[in-house]
């Protein structure tokens, strides 16, 4: 006789009838079956005519209401809930600080120039907006596999092959809500306590509360700007320790634009390697290259090292599609499998009409590339702009980034005129001053430096700039 397959309670498949897992499955119900017996018994039980009779005041097993007002004393103040440890340490993305503030202020009233967006000021491209809006209309809004629609993982693992001569198979790939969910489920199902997480300074401001909710430490590997901000594995090795587990590396860097030079990922990866480690990178911002400058990609080393590389990307900023929030995650089938389980018991699939849109732009690279060229010619003027207006005020050194579409601009020698103790309190009479809303650096682990994002109009860049340019010059408002 055939039964159907059924899971135990260790979630293994069985081919066992299934009465031979009857008993478990009635004994883990048994506790809602009784709770649900004492609220019927508490409401009381219907008589003929609609009466009511009110149970036996013994089954009351519960109060009414747990912590109702009428049980404290009258002058004791309600308590918030308690936080966990985990919880209260968790440092909030400044990032997201800045934009509710410039909001706050511009709700007001206040003409605010907002250089602090982390995101393209460009419209998603039609060709995708309509995949999407297909989507919708064809019913496409159910549950997906966790690992996200075969279809999608299919012409993520062609994007690879087509653009840096790799092989892949949808098993190697995971789509996530955004990158960021694929950064933080690597960092969880790779790290753990007691481990250390080696991040290059400046990093994303996003990479050390991951690394600390993964229950690891992050380990901080500074650059220079001297040396424009770039990550070399020498560093990396005379900070390590015997607990260093890990590297997480953006490139091109959020926020300094830097683009990791090919021996020093190669470097990078072979300290891996050498040390049972693992390398987490981030390639977010892969489009987005001036002057003619190669993407970088550990993707290319894969082959080589299939276990020691977990790749990141997005939809969000090579097609202006932040909100949908869609991203994945490249590994061997072994990591990806862990990574789609841990994300089976937080959000399960990435949103279907997002897949969907994903799907209509990775299948479409000739409009792709048409949208990118749009954009990043427009970034370039756009860079060359505030970056000149930033370097021309006395006291700030800023470079021209490689990649993506952030100045960060050393302004540590206006601290002293301007009174200020750092980056954060710069950043915050800055917005309040002039209206110019940036990002502090010590969010991104230095403080000397500013962030300014280009991803704005190139009026508003002038602007901002110019504000900044006659606030720096300004004498001290006295108090």
């Amino acid at each position: 006789m055939d039964f159907p397959r059924v899971h135990d309670a260790s979630g293994v498949r069985s081919d066992g009838p299934l009465r031979a897992v009857a008993g478990p499955v009635r004994g883990a119900f048994a506790p809602r079956r009784n709770a649900l017996a004492v609220r019927r018994l508490d409401r009381g039980r219907a008589l003929p005519g609609g009466a009511r009779k009110e149970a036996d005041p013994g089954l009351r097993l519960l109060p009414a209401r747990l912590g109702a007002a009428e049980d404290r004393a009258p002058d004791e103040p309600v308590r918030p809930p308690r936080l966990s440890r985990r919880a209260a340490a968790l440092a909030p993305s400044s990032t997201t600080a800045v934009a509710r503030k410039a909001k706050a202020l511009a709700a007001t009233g206040v003409d605010v120039v907002d250089l602090g967006l982390g995101e393209p000021d460009f419209p998603t491209p039609d060709f995708v907006g309509a995949a999407g809006i297909a989507a919708i209309e064809s019913g496409r809004t159910r549950y997906t596999d966790v690992a996200g629609e075969p279809a999608l993982r299919d012409a993520i693992a062609e994007k690879y092959r087509r653009e840096h001569g790799i092989a892949l198979s949808r098993e190697n790939v995971l789509v996530t809500a955004g990158a960021k969910q694929a950064v933080f489920n690597a960092c969880q199902v790779l790290f753990e306590a007691e481990d250390e997480v080696a991040l290059f300074c400046p990093y994303w401001v996003s990479f050390p509360e991951m690394v600390r909710l993964s229950g690891a430490s992050p380990l901080y590997v500074p650059t220079e700007l001297e040396t424009h901000w770039k990550p070399i594995a020498s560093d990396l090795a005379e900070r390590a320790t015997e607990r260093t587990r890990g590297v997480i590396l953006n490139s091109p860097n959020n926020p300094t634009g830097a683009v990791v030079e090919r021996e020093q990922l190669e470097s990078i990866v072979e300290w891996c390697e050498a040390r049972d480690s693992c390398m987490i990178f981030d390639e977010t911002y892969d489009r987005f290259l001036y002057d003619g400058r190669p993407h970088v990609t550990a993707a290319s080393l894969r082959e080589e090292h299939p276990d020691r590389i977990v790749l990141t990307g997005a939809a969000s900023k090579t097609w202006a599609m932040t909100g949908w929030r869609l991203g994945w995650a490249i590994a061997s089938r072994e990591l990806i499998d862990a990574m789609a389980s841990y994300q089976s018991h937080s959000t399960s699939n990435a949103s279907s009409i997002s897949q969907r849109a994903a799907l209509g732009a990775l299948s479409d690279p000739a409009q792709t590339d048409e949208a990118v060229a749009r954009m990043l010619a427009e970034y370039g003027r756009r860079r060359e702009t505030m970056v000149s207006g930033l370097a021309a005020i006395p006291g700030v050194r800023c470079l021209l980034p490689e990649g993506a579409f952030y100045a960060f601009a050393d302004v540590s020698a206006l601290y002293g005129a301007k009174q200020v103790a750092g980056s954060a309190e710069f950043c915050e009479r800055l917005l309040s001053e002039t209206g110019v809303a940036a990002v502090p650096g010590d969010a991104f682990g230095e403080d000397d430096c500013v962030r300014f994002s280009f991803a704005a109009p190139l009026a508003s860049i002038e602007e901002g700039v110019g504000r900044i340019a006659a606030w720096a010059a300004a004498p001290v408002r006295s108090a």
